[in-house]
């Protein structure tokens, strides 16, 4: 992560036509990046302080300027270029992603840099973008070939600038700061604020015909969460460019799918609805005052989805509970499901497979609606082995008086568990959905 950040730095220098790092490089240029990574013009110290903070991070309540601790040095080894000499140590707005625990790492050990290696790192803040998370920050920034992320960066940032706000207001000689990012989905969770912004950004690529120009192939993410309040460890996740070009042409896929909906409230264009529909309707009730804790499995279900796997076993817990507490199912399900393993891929799980399956189940659910078989939703959710799963499949038939092709379900008796989630969900959805069209 050390490289991919100081590689944006460089990055960011080379734009403002800056190939030399010196003293008199830093005292002219060194509020430039906080300007660059906020939008915000910053005269002073102090304002660049401020912003600093607002932005998650971790400066010491006695930092009050910036520019002393490139040129307070000491003799020691830059951490990035192995050059012994003059070497400035690592500070929060330096390189912020530090592990600190003195426990874990010698303060001999910490991060220490040359004064070009401290500036270009420094300068790395330029392209790293930030969303408030609750009382926290997710922040994130990508990698890739020089030529390859200049684009990519040119095409984000113009999407950025549209969606990302820092609110300045003014009291007396004093400033304060907020962050605001225009989003269509909520979010609670890191998983959750990524998979948001990544939503409007295809939109806006879809919107400005630039979805083939702007492709991720050689971009990963790195997304970096805080573990703690203190900022003592971080937390990083890397998406890489494979799998975040799937993300974007599975997105493309089902925004494509929706139509324009009045929901509540609200109203839905088409390539909001599709999305939108599905995503807010995996909460489960716990808490009316935090509702952070409503999407702890959408957070694990969506931190899948980043990773490339569509977790069914995950997604009918949540659809099981929401039944139960009689919530609407997610709509768009089958939408959802068909695009990403269109996009992916399966292993045993690929798209027939789970079009026979999903069929078998709305099949099923269709006939139980109105009956008082219902019961045997929830025992075909408690069976513990594929044997109780099938004994009561087979008695559900029984009831029912139909005679179904289960060989899909035979054939991939090593993933039972997944086979028997895919099931259930088309069950539920035949007997609670909206209608087939949008939530089969």
């Amino acid at each position: 992560m050390l490289d991919a950040y100081l590689k944006n730095g460089e990055l960011f220098l080379k734009s403002k036509g800056i190939t030399r790092v010196d003293g008199e490089t830093i005292r002219k240029t060194y509020l430039w990046p906080i300007e660059e990574m906020s939008g915000v013009a910053v005269e002073n110290d102090t304002d660049a302080v401020a912003i600093l903070r607002r932005f998650g991070f971790e400066l010491s309540g006695k930092t009050s300027e910036l520019l002393p601790s490139f040129f307070k040095t000491s003799r020691g080894t830059c951490s990035l270029c192995g050059r012994d000499g003059q070497v400035v140590s690592n500070k929060a707005f330096i390189f912020p992603f530090e592990r600190k625990i003195d426990s874990i790492v010698n303060e001999r050990n910490r991060l220490a840099f040359c004064q070009e290696h401290a500036f270009k790192l420094y300068s790395g803040m330029a392209n790293l973008f930030t969303v408030p998370v609750g009382d926290e920050t997710l922040k994130f920034f990508f990698d890739g070939p020089e030529r390859d992320l200049r684009r990519f960066l040119r095409g984000f940032k113009s999407f950025w600038r549209e969606r990302f706000e820092v609110v300045v207001r003014e009291k007396g000689e004093k400033k304060s700061y907020s962050l605001r990012v225009s989003l269509t989905l909520s979010k609670h969770h890191p998983n959750e604020a990524f998979f948001a912004v990544l939503h409007e950004f295809v939109k806006s690529l879809h919107n400005r015909r630039l979805l083939e120009e702007v492709s991720p192939k050689t971009i990963r993410a790195y997304l970096i969460q805080r573990l703690d309040k203190k900022g003592q460890r971080y937390m990083e996740r890397v998406i890489e460019g494979s799998t975040l070009e799937r993300l974007i042409v599975f997105l493309d896929k089902v925004q494509g799918r929706g139509r324009e909906v009045q929901w509540g409230k609200r109203h839905l264009e088409p390539r909001d609805s599709a999305v939108y529909l599905f995503y807010e309707n995996l909460e489960i009730p716990r808490s009316q005052r935090d509702r952070s804790k409503n999407s702890l499995e959408r957070e694990e279900f969506i931190g899948k989805l980043l990773g490339g796997k569509f977790d069914f076993t995950l997604l009918n817990t949540i659809m099981m509970e929401r039944a139960k507490a009689k919530l609407p199912l997610p709509l768009y399900y089958y939408t959802w499901a068909v695009s990403y393993l269109e996009t992916f891929g399966g292993d045993f799980v690929d798209v027939e497979t789970f079009k026979q399956v999903n069929g078998l189940g709305y099949i099923l659910g269709r006939a139980m609606k109105g009956t008082n078989l219902e019961r045997y939703l929830w025992e075909l959710f408690r069976a513990r082995g594929f044997e109780e799963f099938i004994n009561k499949l087979v008695e559900l038939q029984a009831k029912l008086e139909l005679s179904l092709d289960l060989r899909p379900i035979y054939e991939n008796q090593r993933e039972w568990r997944v086979v028997k989630a895919i099931l259930l969900n088309g069950m539920l959805n035949a007997l609670y959905g909206k209608d087939r069209g949008v939530s089969e």
